[in-house]
């Protein structure tokens, strides 16, 4: 009888700095939702052949809310009575509140009445709408957005579901305690699982980095091949890698967990990789069907159907972990498509029927992976997926067709067949396009690159956080997200901790953004006009007449405006500081052209050519003279600007003919 197995990923990166402050709560949040929803059903069902992948860097952010190590700024603002919230818990109230799917918001309409409540304006202008009520509503409604498919094992939130509105502190004490909670629930019913038969619990390298490419960034030519490669940058460091699997077994194993596979991230695997995992004692591996397709040079999936390969289990001439290969069409209904159908009952039926034509045409030997994130797919149910997977256990707990099993059973029970030759790559397309090639992707293996070789790689965990594949998946242009600056920010500030860990000052350049968002800043270039007096204070009114200035943002506390005026080969800068706020230093500014970066802290970076007084100015080197594109950032005390990405300075020459 054909086999199948289930195989979930679940994973978070490190959100959580050396300090230990969360900066995105989204560990806690899917504790009390996603992550719940899926153990809930394994357990209800019992349904065997499940592999639940849990990254380490994921069990220790669980741990460390479980522990109350962990200093989650939101958090705190529902823990906090809704008449007593600060300013700064309101904005982190504010901040979390809406990000929110249309079905968790459709759920509860007070939630959308102030999800609209908060559409448009500036933050301040948002919490200044919002009565007392309004944000204890918001506290209990967000914890019961991401509770809902799991209300049924929770009698107490669902009283709290059905009134709906008009929350008193009460049940905002309930909702919080409960979510503070979560996190915990979840390690226990993880072990609960793990004791169960036909249960197994895998894991992937510490920070779930991409190992082919910590290895060498030169496979990235082979992984292209026969087409041209992007360029990439030279980095290699497969110590990091090693270190990396060392660390994730390590963790696992401390959690009472005794992995024998992994999933390793991404699906990203090469030879030289699957060798590692192999040095490290891990017995199978799983990743896409495109691999397996490039690897035997034939298309494994078309019209008559998949190629019987894919249903099989392969091992490397070299020896190692024995290698599964995913359905990919099947995967991708229980994560793209099944999501559509109005009833999720009726999306399980039709993923049940496609399991049993599969397997008709079958040999017993034969086994059917299906694999995939086992956080994301839910929120985009109708019913939040509990429906779907109650279903789909009913369904195949009637079928005879197939017999549930884990992969560290089929890796015991089947003979591996021999693959020649493994194709380098990651799940998304057969290549590592979505970690590396992009300019930005590019310029973050640069900055590690440069910041390993001042030593950082001592940096123990933090450095192993800042190699972890998501801050890569965010650089470039092709998974857009409003978040995208706090994981450029996370990722730099991962890099900051590892120096200060490995006793070295970090480098100015992790004080600037990765990202290149630009914003259009217009500069006069002049050649006739007097170069102004660099004494920090107003010499003359015409000095800075000339000049284009941009003020800060009303909630800028420490920098009130902003001038910029260009020569021949120097760029002057004006700094203005909000009245009673003190000179406006230490002041870092960033400046990025073609073929050319430079961070300067001012003033003891440039003390001949920067002056400071009520105000500061400063001369700063035109790259390349002035017929160059140039951009900017300043920033001083945590205040930036611009407030995201960079100025891009036009220059514009303003003497008259």
């Amino acid at each position: 009888m054909p086999r199948l197995t289930f195989l979930w990923h679940l994973h978070q990166p490190q959100y959580r700095t050396a300090d230990g402050v969360v900066h995105a709560p989204w560990v806690l949040l899917h504790a009390a939702g996603e992550y719940l929803t899926l153990v809930n059903a394994i357990e209800r069902s019992g349904l065997a052949g499940q592999v639940l992948n849990l990254t380490p860097v994921f069990l220790d952010q669980l741990a460390a809310y479980r522990d109350g190590t962990a200093r989650d700024p939101l958090l705190e603002a529902l823990s906090v009575p809704a008449r007593e919230l600060t300013p700064g818990a309101t904005r982190e109230l504010l901040r979390w509140g809406f990000l929110l799917h249309p079905n968790q918001l459709n759920r509860f309409p007070r939630l959308a009445e102030l999800a609209a409540l908060a559409d448009g304006g500036s933050t301040e202008e948002v919490a200044r709408r919002f009565t007392a009520q309004d944000l204890n509503d918001l506290q209990v409604l967000l914890v019961l957005a991401y509770a809902a498919p799991n209300l049924d094992r929770e009698p107490e939130l669902a009283g709290l579901a059905g009134k709906g509105a008009g929350f008193g502190e009460s049940a905002r004490r309930r909702t919080t305690a409960w979510l503070r909670a979560c996190p915990g629930r979840l390690l226990d019913a993880y072990r609960r699982l793990a004791a169960l038969p036909g249960i197994e619990i895998a894991t992937s390298p510490w920070a779930h980095p991409i190992i082919p490419l910590l290895i060498d960034t030169r496979i990235v030519r082979e992984s292209w091949a026969p087409h041209a490669a992007p360029a990439a940058p030279a980095f290699t460091a497969p110590d990091d890698a090693s270190a990396h699997l060392r660390a994730g077994l390590e963790t696992a194993r401390s959690f009472g967990f005794a992995p024998a596979g992994c999933w390793p991230p991404e699906g990203s695997v090469s030879e030289a990789a699957v060798a590692l995992y192999g040095e490290h004692g891990v017995r199978w591996l799983a990743t896409d069907e495109g691999i397996l397709a490039a690897s035997l040079g034939r298309n494994l999936s078309g019209e008559t159907g998949v190629g019987d390969e894919l249903f099989r289990a392969w091992r490397l001439p070299a020896g190692g972990p024995v290698l599964f290969f995913r359905h990919r069409g099947l995967s991708d209904f229980v994560g793209f498509q099944a999501s559509r159908f109005p009833d999720e009952a009726d999306a399980a039926a039709e993923f049940a029927g496609h399991l049993r034509r599969t397997a008709a045409h079958l040999g017993p030997d034969a086994g059917i992976v299906i694999a995939l994130d086992g956080e994301n797919p839910w929120t985009s149910y109708p019913q939040g997926g509990a429906r779907f997977l109650a279903t789909l256990a009913q369904e195949l707990g009637r079928s005879s067709q197939l017999q549930p099993a884990t992969l560290a059973q089929r890796a015991e029970d089947e003979p591996a067949r021999p693959l020649a030759h493994l194709h380098p790559g990651s799940w998304i397309g057969g290549t590592f396009a979505t970690w590396i090639g992009h300019e930005e992707k590019n310029r973050a293996w640069e900055t590690l690159a440069r910041v390993r070789a001042l030593g950082a790689a001592r940096g123990g965990r933090s450095w192993l956080a800042a190699e972890g594949s998501d801050w890569w998946w965010w650089f470039g242009d092709d998974n857009p997200t409003l978040l995208a600056p706090l994981y450029d920010e996370l990722f730099r500030a991962h890099l900051r901790d590892a120096c200060h860990a490995a006793g070295i000052a970090p480098p100015v350049e992790l004080a600037a953004p990765i990202r290149s968002t630009t914003t259009r800043l217009v500069v006069p270039l002049s050649l006739a006009w007097p170069e102004p007096v660099l004494d920090g204070k107003t010499t003359s009114y015409f000095e800075w007449s000339v000049a284009t200035w941009v003020d800060a943002p009303p909630a800028a506390k420490r920098l009130a405006r902003v001038a910029l005026r260009a020569g021949a080969e120097t760029l002057w800068l004006r700094v203005e500081p909000r009245r009673h706020a003190g000179p406006p230093v230490p002041l870092l500014v960033t400046m990025v052209a073609p073929g050319a970066r430079a961070a300067w802290t001012l003033p003891d970076e440039r003390p001949d050519r920067c002056a400071v007084s009520g105000v500061l100015e400063a001369a700063l080197p035109l790259p390349h003279g002035r017929r160059v594109e140039v951009m900017l950032a300043i920033e001083c005390g945590g205040e930036r600007l611009p407030a995201e990405g960079m100025w891009r300075l036009e220059l514009v020459e303003v003497d008259e003919a």
